[in-house]
């Protein structure tokens, strides 16, 4: 483009100045073309940086703006294919970052660039690239709770990865003094802002892994600052390599109020580099006052069982039991006498009921008994030679030799 300026600005010398029949006349239209011709070849493909203004969206879906710096304005125009993937609404006094193309519109006799992309520039720019990465992890689950790490409850040993002559540094240090003096502090020297930090960060995360000896748990962090003095912390290398870590990390970057791309990958988010300090710490006075409290309890519990004990066995002293035991003896004796006596009625009952059975079976014997009617005066008939009782005449035969038994004795007889 300036060698167009230095053409069109470019006077003849007047000894080399041509004659009126050579000069070359052209039409406006055929300049333009020649202008057009140098702009559009040179200026391809280019990327500008300004701020919106004018912007207007025709109803046709194109988008018409000015792009504009402290000292010049430039035309653009963005076809309406291109403007419907922007993922963000241009706005005026927006500082943007053009693609394009410049190209020259003969019948205006003016220049523009024709918008191929467009993304926010500055704090945009970063914040566009934020919420980008942040959502490309978490759909990959970097951020899930079920992977997150618990911390130790007793920490011995804590690694840091920051800067040692940042103020984080120290915050962490004069937390951890005060609070746990046994603790270890080992430090990862590592710049926190800047070009290429990244590394050193996720530097100091594997040294600590590879030496689980110096740190039961990984601090990152940096004190606060704008967006892009925190970038280091937004880089998907560190945020992979915490996600790699095999010892918790606890990410402490800025302020409460800022939060980075480590913040959600780490195990645990600090709201600063003291709160991170104060994760990993024992308060040893918080905790001796703890012990007090319990040894307090333990005695109060210690001595007041004793007291409910000995209440009982004041009842049981004071109990008519425990004071007069030989009533309580006497008392079961005289029910085991009681049953006794019951038992020696009931028995004797029992066998009086017994014995009047016996004589009424006895005395039933007794009638039945065939020899008591010869002391009536009856006689028993027999065969003499089969010895069966003759009960009529009719089983007589004459001749038959019988015997005849009396009360006193027997005779024999012959039927006649």
């Amino acid at each position: 483009m300036s060698d167009l300026f230095s053409y069109l600005s470019e006077e003849p010398a007047e000894e080399k100045k041509p004659k009126a029949a050579e000069e070359s006349v052209y039409s406006v239209h055929e300049l333009s073309i020649r202008i057009k011709g140098v702009l559009e070849p040179e200026f391809d493909d280019i990327w500008v940086e300004g701020e919106i203004s004018n912007y207007k969206r025709h109803s046709s879906g194109h988008h018409y703006f000015s792009l504009k710096d402290e000292r010049a304005v430039i035309s653009c125009v963005m076809w309406r294919s291109t403007g419907d993937k922007l993922d963000f609404s241009p706005e005026n006094g927006q500082k943007i970052r053009i693609k394009g193309s410049v190209s020259v519109y003969e019948a205006a006799g003016r220049y523009q660039i024709d918008v191929k992309r467009m993304i926010l520039s500055g704090i945009g720019y970063l914040q566009a690239q934020f919420e980008a990465l942040k959502m490309k992890l978490f759909e990959e689950g970097l951020f899930g709770q079920a992977h997150k790490k618990k911390l130790p409850l007793l920490v011995k040993n804590l690694g840091v990865v920051t800067a040692e002559t940042g103020a984080a540094f120290q915050d962490i240090k004069k937390v951890i003094r005060s609070r746990s003096p046994f603790m270890n502090i080992n430090l990862f020297n590592a710049r926190v802002q800047g070009k290429g930090t990244e590394t050193e960060i996720i530097d100091g995360i594997r040294y600590f892994n590879s030496h689980p000896e110096l740190a039961d748990v990984i601090i990152i962090g940096r004190g606060g600052g704008s967006l892009e003095d925190l970038w280091t912390f937004n880089e998907e290398s560190v945020a992979r390599a915490i996600w790699d870590s095999a010892l918790p990390v606890i990410s402490a970057v800025g302020h409460e109020i800022d939060f980075s791309i480590s913040d959600f990958v780490a195990d645990v988010r600090a709201a600063t580099p003291s709160h991170a300090a104060e994760l990993v710490s024992l308060n040893m006075s918080e905790e001796l006052h703890k012990i007090g409290q319990y040894e307090s309890r333990i005695n109060n519990l210690v001595v007041s069982y004793f007291n409910y004990q000995k209440e009982i066995i004041r009842g049981i002293e004071n109990s008519h039991a425990f004071k007069m035991p030989a009533d309580i003896i006497r008392n079961y004796t005289v029910g085991l006498d009681n049953l006794e006596d019951n038992f020696d009625a009931y028995f004797l009952q029992k066998m009086n009921k017994e014995n009047m059975r016996l004589e009424g079976f006895d005395g039933i014997l007794r009638s039945l008994n065939p020899e008591s009617v010869l002391n009536r005066g009856y006689a028993i008939v027999r065969d003499k030679k089969t010895s069966k009782i003759i009960p009529d005449v009719k089983t007589t035969s004459h001749g038959q030799q019988v015997e005849i038994k009396f009360r006193d004795g027997s005779a024999d007889a012959e039927i006649d």
